[in-house]
């Protein structure tokens, strides 16, 4: 499709530059992003069983005001998809993927050291990996390799995301919020 979508960026420009996606490999930590979808859960457990990574740190505050952090619903359905409480770590007062990375860096390194690390797998929604990327790059210390190991979702994927008003939607707000982060220094 050779239509200019955004800031002069085509369909394949657009979809090459959000939707960042890594085959897993060896890492000393899985970085689960808050969210209200399970898919997430779900990824993040098949790689701590497939043996990716020894714990995962699941970030999220209680964005919707529901009285129940997003990282307390995510562990809990991680728990249920047989992730040990013992590998489990939460964060639970960011609202927002900027925060979740700010919140997360002070407790890595306290309970791991920084220095220990080599690879973090980051796992969000596949709309979500590019800000999620750019934003650890940024914040935590040089050397350490990201994977981006996006959720399994259906609705909303790089081979779809252009078929729907929704996924129009998300993949705007989106950009929008890669520009944001930009031009605050952020990533």
């Amino acid at each position: 499709m050779s239509q200019r979508l955004y800031e002069g960026m085509s369909l394949q420009e657009v979809t090459e530059f959000l939707f960042l996606s890594d085959p897993p490999e060896p890492a000393d930590l899985i970085l689960l992003f808050g969210g209200r979808r399970r898919e997430r859960a779900e990824k993040a457990a098949a790689l701590y069983r497939a043996g990716w990574a020894p714990r995962l740190l699941i970030t999220g505050g209680d964005r919707r005001g529901t009285g129940v952090p997003e990282a307390e619903e995510l562990k809990a359905a991680c728990l249920q998809l047989g992730v040990p409480e013992t590998a489990i770590w939460t964060e639970s007062r960011s609202l927002h993927t900027l925060e979740n990375v700010l919140m997360s860096v002070p407790y890595v390194d306290a309970r791991l050291g920084w220095e220990n690390v080599r690879a973090v797998i980051a796992v969000s929604s596949p709309v979500h990996m590019r800000r999620v990327r750019q934003t650890l790059a940024r914040h935590i210390p040089r050397g350490v390799r990201i994977l981006c190991c996006p959720d399994d979702r259906t609705d909303v994927t790089r081979d779809n995301w252009w078929t729907t008003e929704e996924g129009r939607l998300q993949v705007f707000r989106e950009l929008e919020k890669v520009r944001t982060y930009a031009l605050q220094g952020e990533i």
